[in-house]
């Protein structure tokens, strides 16, 4: 087996392993706004397509790419991350979320074979790749990569 197929595989038993224990999670931003904590009204994070990214590549701030799927149980958990990280930087950078099985021409030109994988992107050009749930702290410090 090569390593690109023991990373998928792992990828996938760590899926199904976490998939039960995750499955209702309450959101981050749903909990801070019934405290008053977070701002009203839609998610910051945007839905990624292939027809949209040649504008996220001209984008002068940076761009933060989760790939993820629905029925993966790390993306799952990252996803409220995601929403309480957009939340924190604001108009700072660009949140995307890139869904992998139905932009799989997405996922494989940033060569992405296990989920999650979180990309930053500055002026277009790679800067920095993460697999696996990441913190809010560590996306915030992701963004400060030159």
């Amino acid at each position: 087996m090569d390593e690109g197929t023991k990373k998928l595989a792992l990828g996938l038993v760590l899926a199904i392993v976490v998939l039960g224990a995750v499955g209702s999670l309450p959101s981050i931003r749903a909990l801070l706004q019934d405290r008053g904590q977070a701002p009203e009204g839609p998610s910051p994070v945007i839905h990624l397509t292939a027809s949209a990214l040649p504008a996220l590549k001209t984008e002068s701030r940076p761009v933060v790419m989760d790939f993820w799927a629905p029925w993966c149980g790390p993306c799952r958990t990252q996803g409220p991350i995601l929403e309480h990280f957009a939340d924190q930087v604001g108009d700072r950078a660009v949140v995307a979320k890139v869904n992998v099985d139905e932009e799989r021409s997405l996922a494989n030109q940033y060569g992405v074979q296990v989920i999650p994988t979180l990309i930053v992107l500055k002026k277009g050009k790679v800067v920095q790749r993460m697999v696996g749930v990441q913190s809010a702290d560590a996306l915030l410090r992701a963004l400060d990569t030159p």
